[in-house]
């Protein structure tokens, strides 16, 4: 691996563990990635790795930094991906597209013939945070080329708000998780995020121990008030 490799491998990283939207360009120098990553990037070497992602369509920019470079990066759709799934690793995630089918439409949901048995007392929203969170920082990419998103990030910011409640509501969460389900796999982003997500949020369900969708539920959950 090249030296702009691995600092590109760090940087996507950095931008991936940031709770923030689009993280200053600079903080990369002191943060826990490139520590880890054991690099000292000049800036001529940061924005060389910057360009490259830019043109790989893995990361947005916004703002003018030091020399002319962006200020602020965030993670697109695709850098979120391979950034999780691949670890920062361009070449692996590059490889994992040329195989990947992203022009079909997903097929309708499978639903159990009965209900399932009542949750678990011990349930895990980790993953669904995560997927809501993907969704939200992928969203500004989609919407530039794909047009209207508001009801899909709606959906993915209560999502969000309600599995981070000192003690979540499973109904209230269960219903927002299956309305994102139906967004992502029907709605405005069904041939672009809905394609990317919709396994990673079928196992954040499975993981969750939230069970099925209920026979009354199956033609579209609706928001509890």
């Amino acid at each position: 691996m090249s030296r702009l490799e691995s600092i590109a491998r760090a940087f996507l990283r950095y931008l991936y563990e940031d709770d923030r939207f689009r993280p200053e360009i600079a903080d990369f120098f002191d943060s826990p990635a490139a520590v880890a990553a054991a690099l000292q990037p000049s800036w001529a070497e940061l924005a060389d790795v910057v360009q490259t992602l830019r043109e790989h369509e893995l990361i947005a920019t916004s703002g003018t930094g030091w020399q002319g470079a962006p200020a602020r990066a965030g993670l697109t759709g695709s850098g979120l991906i391979c950034a999780g799934r691949h670890g920062g690793d361009i070449g692996s995630w590059a490889r994992a597209q040329s195989v990947a089918v992203l022009d079909e439409r997903p097929a309708d949901p499978v639903v159990p013939a009965q209900p399932t048995p009542a949750p678990p007392a011990r349930l895990d929203f980790t993953g669904l945070a995560r997927v809501a969170k993907v969704v939200l920082l992928a969203l500004p990419t989609v919407h530039a080329r794909y047009g209207d998103t508001v009801e899909i990030e709606l959906i993915a910011r209560r999502l969000c708000e309600a599995v981070r409640q000192d003690r979540p509501d499973p109904r209230r969460v269960r219903l927002l998780a299956f309305r994102l389900r139906s967004e992502l796999a029907s709605g405005s982003v069904s041939n672009t995020l809905g394609v990317v997500l919709l396994d990673g949020l079928d196992e954040a369900l499975a993981e969750s121990g939230l069970g099925g969708i209920p026979r009354g539920e199956r033609s579209g959950p609706t928001e509890p008030s």
